[in-house]
C-alpha cells in the first residue's frame, strides 16, 4: 500500500515513513498549515505534531493491529449517559470528558461508579469526590457501562487508555525507513531552524533583542553541557568494553556537539548567530520579495513592494491557481461574486480573458504611535494593500493573503501627491495591464488590472480627485447631489444625474482647462489610476464601504436618536438599558463583539460611539433585550427594525434581482419614516450613499466582499511590529521588511490556505446507538459499525458547534432552522444530526420564534446559509435573530 502526503507530492511505502516525513518537513508549519491525518478517509487536522501522534494512536491503530481472531465477534464496552442518554464506545477518558461537559453547563450528574449515589452539578466538587473516593477504582455501574456483541474490524476496537503510552513510540521506530542522506537531513534541519526564527519574529512577534538573548543563552547552555556529554559517551563505551584514547574521546565529543544543528548554526561567525546573518539567510533561502525604498527628498521615504514579483512568488504556490479557478460566474439575475457585477463584465480586459488578474487595492491612514501620546500624527502612515479579487472570500479574508504594496508617511502624501508617492506601483500596474506578468507554472504571461479601490469615503474622494468636504457642496462620488439637495430629494426621484465615464471626463477637462482651485460638480482633479491605466475609470472604481457607511455611520447615530426618544417616552431608562446590555447572556462570537454600556453623553454627541462589530451586535440583539418593553407601532422602534432589515440585506453574500428591489423599497421606506418621526433630524451624507446601494450591488456584486473590515484588521500587524521594535528611525522600511519576511514564511509553508475541513477533537460513536435516520444515512456511506463524532468543525473557515442553529429548508416562504445535535464524520463526509425547529416570524422583534420537532440529517450543501446562528431564551421563548438576509435554497 502506498501512502501519499496530503500537503506535498511525496509518497511512502509505509505509514511510519510518511509519519517521519510529516515530522521533518511539515511539523514546524503546523500552526500555519495544519497537519492532516495520514489516512485518506479521515478529515481531521492538527495544530501540533504531538496532537497528530495522539490521534493516530487513538483512532488509527494499524501499527499494533490485533490478531485475526479479534476481527469476528467481540465484546465491546459502551457507556450510556444518564443526563442526555448518549451512548458511546467506552473509555475512561471519553466518559469523564463527557460528564464534565454537563458539569460546565451546571447540569446535575450522578457518580458513574458502582454502589455510589453521589450527585452534583459543580465541576470542582465532582473532581474532588472522584479523587478522594474512587482514586484507583475502575468498577463502573452496570447502568452506565455495559458490553455488547458486535462484529467490528480490528482497527475499530477500543483499547485500554494506556495504549498511547505503550505504543506511541512505535511511530519513531527507525526500522522500515528509507535511508536519508545526511547532507540533505542537515540542510532540512537548518531550514527548520531558520523557519523557527522567522516565525518567532514575524508571527509570534518576538523582538530581535529577545531572539538574540535566547540564542546566546541556549548556545551557552549547550556549550556548558559538553562535560556531561563526554562522561556519557565514556560510560557508554566502557559499558560495551570499548577503550579509546583521550584525544579520540575529545574528538568524538566535539563531533557530537557539531551535529547539533542549533549549536553549529548559531556558533559565533555562523549563518544564524546574529540578527544580520539570520536576515541574510532568510532572504537567500525563503521566497522573500524585498521592499524597494526610494527617497522623495532627504528624510522623506517611501517603501514599495514590487507587485509583479510578489504575484510571481505567489503563483509558485499551486494553492493560489487552484483557488482562483473556484470563482465562477453565476446564472443571470444572481450575484455571488464581483464577476457577476456589471463593471467586471464591461471591463474589456478582465472579462475577455480566460484567466486574468483583477486586483482590489485598499488605501488608508494608520496611526502606529499612541493616539493619546506626544508622538501622535508624527508617525501617521499611509498604507496601500492589495488582494487578488478572484480568490473566493473564504480565502482572501485571511490577513496573510492581503499583500502590502506601499507605505509612507501621511505628510509626504500631502506634500508630493499620490502620483509621486505611488509612481513605482503605477508603473508595475501599467506593465501588468499591457504586457502581463509571467507565471512560471503556466508557462505564459497573464494580464490584469485594478478592479476597484476599497477605502473609507475620505480616502476614496482624496485618491479619486473629488471634494473631500462632506459638509457642503457636491458630496457624492456616485452622482452630482449636493449636501442641501439630499435633504429634500431621494436618489429614486431621478433628480440626480449619475456620474458616467463621459460626464466625468467632461468635468475633468473643464477643471484642467480652467481654474484648478475650484471644482466642477465636486471634481477637483484626475485620479492617478485613471491617468495611468486604460481599463480603470474613476466612476467605476470606488465602491461604497458598508463598515463606515452603516456600522460606524448610520447605525450609531440612529441608535442614539431612537434610544433617546424611547427614554423620553419612558419605555426604558438608560440605566436599565445598560444593565440589559451587561447582563445579557451572549453566545459564541457575540461574546467577543458585545456592546459596551452607552455613555450618559450619547444624546449630546448624537451617537452611541463604539466600533463596527459592537454596533452591529447591539442593533441585532436589541429586540431581544428590550423589544417586549416597546409597544407595537412605535415610530422610533420601527425605524430601528427597518434599519436592522437593511443591514441584513446589505450583508448578504448572495442575492438576486428580487432582493435588490426589496432592499430599494426598504431604504425608501426607512428614509421617509425617519423624516416623519424626526422632522428636525438632518440626514447624513451616508444616508444618501445608502440609497445608491441597490444599483451599486448590480454594478460591483456583493458589497460585503468589498468592505474595509478585513483590510483594517491588517493594520494590527504593523502596530504590533512597532510596539515590539520601538524603532522609529526608518519606520517605513522596518515595517515593509518585516511584513515581507512574514509573507515569505507563509509562502514557504506546504499550504498557503487553511484546509477545507478542520477537526481535531474527535470521539468514536457506535452506529447502532444513533437514531434511525442517522443509521440509514451512514449505511449508504460505509459498512463500519463505528464512526467518529466531534463537538465542532471548521468548514471553509466557518466553525460549526453542537448547539448552534443552521437554516435548512423553508415553509411558507420563511426559512426553517435546525439545531445541531451531533456532528458526525463518515469517511470524508461531514453530516449534521439536527433537531428540526419550526419557525414563526415575529415582526415586532424581527426575529424567529422556534418550536422543536423531529431529527434530521443534513450536509453543508443543503443549508440555506453557511453562517451558523445562536438562539436565545427570552421571556420563556426560544428566539433567533439572523445576522444577514437568508437567501432560500431553491435547489
Amino acid at each position: 500500500m502506498e501512502w501519499k502526503c496530503k500537503l506535498c507530492i511525496v509518497s511512502a511505502d509505509t505509514r511510519a515513513q510518511l509519519f517521519r516525513h510529516y515530522r521533518l518537513k511539515h511539523s514546524h508549519y503546523s500552526r500555519v498549515s495544519p497537519l492532516p491525518c495520514l489516512h485518506d478517509s479521515c478529515i481531521c487536522t492538527f495544530l501540533s505534531f504531538n496532537a497528530l501522534k495522539i490521534h493516530l494512536s487513538r483512532f488509527h491503530r494499524d501499527v499494533c493491529r490485533p490478531s485475526a481472531s479479534h476481527t469476528a465477534q467481540a465484546e465491546r464496552a459502551a457507556f450510556t449517559c444518564s443526563v442526555c442518554n448518549l451512548k458511546q464506545p467506552f473509555s475512561q477518558e471519553t466518559l469523564f470528558t463527557h460528564l464534565r461537559g454537563h458539569l460546565k453547563k451546571r447540569e446535575t450528574i450522578t457518580c458513574p461508579f458502582k454502589n455510589c449515589n453521589y450527585s452534583t452539578n459543580v465541576y470542582s466538587s465532582f473532581n474532588t469526590h472522584k479523587s478522594r473516593i474512587h482514586a484507583n477504582s475502575s468498577d463502573f455501574s452496570d447502568e452506565i457501562v455495559s458490553t455488547e456483541n458486535a462484529t467490528v474490524n480490528a482497527a475499530d476496537l477500543d483499547y485500554e487508555d494506556n495504549f498511547l503510552s505503550q505504543h506511541a513510540d512505535s511511530f519513531d521506530n527507525p526500522e522500515d525507513d528509507s535511508v536519508c542522506d545526511s547532507s540533505q537531513l542537515r540542510a532540512q534541519l537548518r531550514h527548520n531552524l531558520s523557519s523557527l526564527f522567522l516565525k518567532m519574529q514575524t508571527v509570534l512577534h518576538v523582538s530581535d533583542m529577545a531572539t538574540q538573548e535566547i540564542v546566546d543563552h541556549l548556545s551557552q547552555i549547550f556549550s556548558l553541557s559538553q562535560p556531561l556529554i563526554r562522561d556519557t559517551v565514556k560510560e557508554t563505551l566502557q559499558r560495551h568494553d570499548i577503550s579509546i584514547t583521550e584525544a579520540t574521546l575529545n574528538d568524538l565529543v566535539n563531533e557530537v556537539m557539531n551535529t547539533n544543528i542549533f549549536v553549529s548554526a548559531t556558533t559565533k561567525g555562523e549563518e544564524m548567530s546574529t540578527k544580520k546573518r539570520r536576515k541574510k539567510f532568510v532572504e537567500k533561502n525563503f521566497p522573500v520579495v524585498k521592499p524597494v525604498q526610494y527617497e522623495l527628498e532627504p528624510g522623506c521615504r517611501v517603501a514599495y513592494v514590487p507587485i509583479l514579483q510578489v504575484i510571481q512568488e505567489m503563483f509558485k504556490h499551486t494553492d493560489i491557481l487552484e483557488r482562483i479557478k473556484e470563482t465562477k460566474v453565476s446564472q443571470k439575475g444572481h450575484y455571488t461574486s464581483h464577476q457577476d457585477g456589471l463593471y467586471f463584465q464591461k471591463n474589456n480586459l478582465l472579462s475577455s480573458l480566460e484567466l486574468s488578474l483583477p486586483i482590489v487595492l485598499y488605501i488608508d491612514d494608520i496611526e502606529i504611535a499612541n493616539p493619546l501620546g506626544t508622538s501622535r500624527k508624527i508617525h501617521k502612515l499611509c498604507s496601500v494593500y492589495w488582494v487578488l479579487a478572484d480568490l473566493p472570500l473564504k480565502y482572501r479574508s485571511a490577513l496573510h493573503v492581503i499583500q502590502l504594496a506601499a507605505i509612507c508617511k501621511v505628510p509626504d502624501v500631502q506634500k508630493y501627491g499620490y502620483k509621486t508617492v505611488l509612481r513605482p506601483l503605477l508603473q508595475d500596474l501599467c506593465t501588468l495591464e499591457q504586457d502581463g506578468v509571467f507565471i512560471e507554472s503556466l508557462g505564459q504571461s497573464v494580464q490584469g488590472t485594478v478592479l476597484c479601490v476599497v477605502s473609507d469615503n475620505l480616502a476614496a474622494h482624496a485618491l479619486a480627485g473629488f471634494m473631500q468636504s462632506f459638509r457642503a457642496g457636491h458630496i457624492c462620488r456616485f452622482c452630482n447631489a449636493t449636501r442641501d439637495q439630499i435633504l429634500s430629494h431621494e436618489v429614486g426621484d431621478g433628480e440626480f444625474c449619475l456620474r458616467t465615464k463621459a460626464s466625468h471626463d467632461r468635468n475633468l477637462l473643464t477643471v484642467m482647462q480652467g481654474d484648478q482651485s475650484h471644482s466642477v460638480v465636486g471634481v477637483k482633479g484626475d485620479c492617478v489610476l485613471n491617468e495611468s491605466l486604460r481599463h480603470f475609470h474613476t466612476t467605476t472604481g470606488f465602491p461604497p464601504d458598508i463598515l463606515h457607511d452603516l456600522f460606524e455611520g448610520i447605525v450609531p447615530v440612529e441608535l442614539a436618536l431612537c434610544i433617546q426618544e424611547m427614554i423620553r417616552l419612558k419605555y426604558l431608562t438608560l440605566e436599565g438599558l445598560n444593565r440589559k446590555i451587561m447582563s445579557f447572556q451572549y453566545e459564541n462570537s457575540d461574546k467577543v463583539n458585545r456592546s459596551r454600556p452607552i455613555s450618559k453623553t450619547f444624546a449630546r454627541k448624537r451617537s452611541i460611539g463604539g466600533n463596527g462589530h459592537e454596533n452591529s451586535t447591539l442593533l441585532r440583539l436589541l429586540p431581544l433585550m428590550i423589544g417586549h418593553t416597546v409597544p407595537d407601532g412605535d415610530g422610533a422602534w420601527t425605524i430601528l427594525m427597518d434599519l436592522k432589515d437593511i443591514v441584513e440585506l446589505v450583508l448578504s453574500p448572495t442575492f438576486d434581482d428580487e432582493s435588490i428591489d426589496y432592499l430599494k423599497t426598504k431604504i425608501q421606506d426607512h428614509r421617509r419614516l425617519l423624516q416623519e418621526v424626526f422632522p428636525e433630524f438632518r440626514l447624513l451624507p451616508k444616508h444618501h450613499y445608502l440609497e445608491h446601494y441597490p444599483d451599486l450591488r448590480r454594478c460591483f456584486g456583493p458589497l460585503v466582499h468589498l468592505w474595509t473590515m478585513r483590510f483594517e484588521g491588517k493594520h494590527r500587524f504593523f502596530k504590533r511590529v512597532i510596539h515590539d521594535t520601538q524603532n522609529f528611525k526608518n519606520v517605513v522600511k522596518t515595517l515593509a521588511t518585516r511584513h515581507q519576511h512574514m509573507v515569505s514564511y507563509y509562502l514557504s509553508a506546504p499550504s498557503f490556505f487553511k484546509p477545507h475541513q478542520q477537526a481535531s477533537n474527535v470521539s468514536s460513536v457506535l452506529v447502532s446507538v444513533l437514531p434511525d435516520v442517522a443509521q440509514q444515512y451512514i449505511r449508504q456511506k460505509t459498512d463500519s459499525s463505528v464512526i467518529y463524532s466531534t463537538s465542532n468543525i471548521i468548514l471553509d473557515g466557518t466553525m460549526y458547534d453542537v448547539g448552534r442553529f443552521v437554516s435548512v429548508g423553508q415553509e411558507g416562504g420563511l426559512p426553517q432552522f435546525s439545531r445541531i445535535e451531533q456532528i458526525l464524520l463518515v469517511n470524508s463526509d461531514v453530516m449534521f444530526l439536527c433537531r428540526e425547529h419550526k419557525s414563526c416570524y415575529i415582526e415586532h422583534l424581527r426575529s424567529y420564534k422556534l418550536y422543536p420537532g423531529n431529527l434530521t440529517v443534513n450536509n453543508i450543501l443543503e443549508l440555506n446559509d453557511s453562517l451558523p446562528l445562536s438562539a436565545y431564551h427570552v421571556e420563556g421563548q426560544l428566539l433567533l435573530t439572523p445576522k444577514r438576509y437568508i437567501q432560500l435554497n431553491r435547489k
